[in-house]
């Protein structure tokens, strides 16, 4: 009895196994083709998963991301400054509590966060403290680095071609 029941459990491996293996592509399996390979220094590239890089890219340094992406990051609308940050997440509260009226889709990212998708724009409203900040974007996700540069402007100082005219008194 003991006896039927291990050979019960080594059949339904191998129905399994044969299954796996029918319904699986077995060129593209890359851990079958590693278990099975004998030539561990292979230099076919279609077979390696590292393929190496052709030309050494540089990486861009962090100022360089910001400043690539400025233009598309998210523009402060108003800032509101509240008497406490628990006043900041209550004003968060019944601002998404009066989006469930018109439906808006809304996405409470955090306690001090709050985006709203509206037609077209999508609205993010934060708490830094005291300070209650709407921003407007036209696109659905958040640029590269904006939460962290987003309140250090200066972190960046990026070069651009654009002309300013001081007035002398």
């Amino acid at each position: 009895m003991h006896g039927d029941i291990i050979l019960k459990f080594f059949c339904a491996h191998i129905v399994f196994f044969v299954i796996f293996i029918m319904c699986g592509d077995i060129a593209e399996a890359q851990f079958l083709r590693n278990l099975l390979q004998d030539d561990t220094d292979s230099t076919d590239l279609n077979l390696r998963d590292d393929r190496p890089i052709q030309e050494l890219e540089e990486e861009l340094s962090f100022e360089e991301i910001v400043c690539r992406d400025r233009k598309r990051f998210p523009k402060i609308v108003f800032e509101k400054n509240l008497s406490s940050y628990f006043e900041c997440k209550k004003d968060l509260d019944r601002i998404q509590d009066s989006s469930y009226i018109d439906l808006t889709y809304r996405i409470r990212w955090d306690s001090d966060r709050l985006d709203l998708y509206l037609p077209g724009i999508r609205e993010i409203y934060i708490c830094d403290g005291s300070k209650l900040t709407k921003y407007e974007h036209d696109e659905r996700n958040d640029p590269d680095w904006w939460m962290i540069a987003r309140t250090s402007p200066e972190i960046a100082s990026c070069v651009t071609d654009e002309i300013f005219i001081e007035t002398l008194d």
